[in-house]
């Protein structure tokens, strides 16, 4: 497992897609989860070898939680270096931006340098209750 603290506190272009894919998704929660994502600070980030995590923090007195369940499915993502790509995972905890995970199916990343990656985001299939029909 590879654990690497970045120096800046930004995310990811892979991770600014994934996020924006899923406030597209959850409309309701739209608003809510940019204004956290604006302002989260990134705390640590792991390739576990099947994935990865980047975990943040956000400020709880500037900003409201998300109501509901303490996950957001994300998009499906082709990742240069991976044969059947990733899918993504936001975690909330008790309402608030906790961390995001990626997971490859059943790939190694660890050869992936997931700071870097070359991708492409694909829609998931998987119906939404607040999704537009």
């Amino acid at each position: 497992m590879r654990d690497t603290r970045p120096s800046g506190l930004k995310f990811t272009s892979l991770e600014r897609a994934v996020l924006r894919a899923i406030c597209e998704r959850y409309l309701m929660d739209r608003a809510t989860l940019e204004c956290q994502i604006s302002s989260a600070t990134i705390l640590k980030r792991e390739n576990t070898g099947a994935g990865f995590y980047t975990y943040c923090a956000v400020d709880r007195t500037s900003n409201a939680p998300v109501e509901g369940l303490n996950l957001r499915h994300g998009p499906m993502a082709k990742i240069d270096g991976l044969d059947h790509g990733m899918g993504f995972i936001l975690w909330l905890k008790d309402g608030y931006l906790d961390c995001l995970e990626g997971y490859s199916y059943e790939e190694n990343t660890t050869a992936v340098v997931l700071e870097h990656a070359v991708f492409d985001m694909v829609d998931d299939p998987v119906k939404r209750s607040d999704r537009p029909k």
